[in-house]
């Protein structure tokens, strides 16, 4: 077992209650010696470079238990100098100085979960004006690694457009677009995301023209022309607020309330305690079923994945998958749609960028 990545999924909790959320709230918050115990035990396993993620509902909610943890990671790392990168996710709506500095003197990663235009309608009514105001202040802090993820869904994606290119202006290095799963999207909000990723190519040519820099992730070029593969359980691991690992925190959140599904017991680890003891038998026991998660094992309703000739450029995550399907591994159709309209529209921006390098 060689990790890169832990994520303690510090609560289920949430203070926004965003339409489009797959997650289940609960009041439910990590029990700190849990998360040390997992700490001593994975430590060993974790890569000389490798990161340690906050994760939740919404991770700030529970910010003097990730404080005592931090603490207690950098204290057993004195003496073995990983190189760790800290990171969180997290909505910024609880962001306050005492947590801004903390943020900023320990390097953290933040990937702020901030909707643009949209915000007001698609995550908490009344809480653009708040956001853009801690935004200016993280821009502000040299030492903070931050990216926005940006969810849209077929009743928002008109503010796509408008919503980058307000955030790429106020000055974040890198934006993310995500799509919400539910409800499923129609032919006509697939025309608009298509006329809406068109208008936002002018605007990132034009600031490539400007700065040399291509803000918006989607659009960056891919190191690899490899199949996907779903890296959960095989480099990452986390650990839930009620004490049970598993891949990665999707895993997590699709399984809640489906503890007595055949496929719970495929992808949970078990919990932290029989783990430990037993883990030289129950890693690679799990292991094998997150073995399977590539792109060349899924499908849609109409076809497999590996007979479609674009494969090689499209990812699905395929948890994210299922909470459109009900099935791990099967992508509904309109996401299979939405995912040739990306991959078109990256590759427009792509021959646009090209042909700009050398005129």
């Amino acid at each position: 077992m060689e990790l890169s990545n832990l994520t303690l999924i510090v609560t289920d909790d949430c203070n926004f209650n965003c339409p489009y959320c797959f997650q289940k709230k609960e009041e439910k918050y990590i029990d700190v010696f849990t998360a040390k115990n997992a700490v001593d035990f994975f430590f060993p396993f974790l890569k000389q470079s490798c990161d340690i993620n906050f994760y939740g509902g919404e991770p700030l909610l529970a910010f003097e238990q990730i404080r005592e943890i931090f603490n207690y990671i950098q204290d057993k790392n004195k003496n073995l100098k990983k190189q760790i990168q800290y990171s969180i996710t997290s909505n910024g709506s609880l962001i306050n100085d005492d947590i801004l500095q903390f943020l900023n003197q320990n390097k953290f990663f933040l990937l702020l979960s901030f909707d643009g235009l949209a915000q007001d309608v698609s995550r908490k009514k009344g809480s653009f004006a708040p956001i853009v105001s801690i935004l200016e202040r993280l821009i502000g802090c040299a030492d903070i690694e931050l990216e926005t993820n940006s969810v849209f869904t077929a009743d928002t994606v008109g503010y796509l457009s408008r919503s980058i290119r307000f955030i790429i202006e106020s000055g974040v290095p890198t934006a993310n677009i995500s799509f919400s799963n539910l409800p499923p999207w129609s032919e006509s909000a697939l025309v608009l995301l298509k006329k809406e990723l068109s208008e936002l190519q002018g605007f990132i040519l034009s600031f490539y023209r400007e700065t040399g820099a291509i803000p918006l992730a989607n659009f960056r070029k891919n190191l690899s022309e490899n199949v996907f593969a779903c890296y959960a359980g095989k480099d990452r691991i986390a650990l839930s607020p009620d004490g049970s690992l598993w891949g990665c925190c999707f895993f997590y959140d699709y399984f809640k309330g489906k503890e007595k599904s055949k496929e719970f017991l495929k992808y949970c680890f078990g919990s932290l305690e029989s783990f430990m003891e037993n883990h030289e038998r129950i890693y690679p026991e799990i292991l094998k079923n997150y073995s399977n998660l590539r792109m060349e094992y899924f499908f849609t309703s109409n076809n497999f994945c590996m007979l479609c000739e674009k494969m090689t450029d499209c990812v699905v995550c395929p948890i994210d998958a299922a909470f459109g399907s009900s099935v791990i591994g099967k992508i509904p159709g309109w996401v299979c749609r939405l995912r040739k309209v990306m991959r078109e529209e990256k590759l427009n921006f792509l021959e646009d960028l090209e042909s700009l390098s050398h005129s």
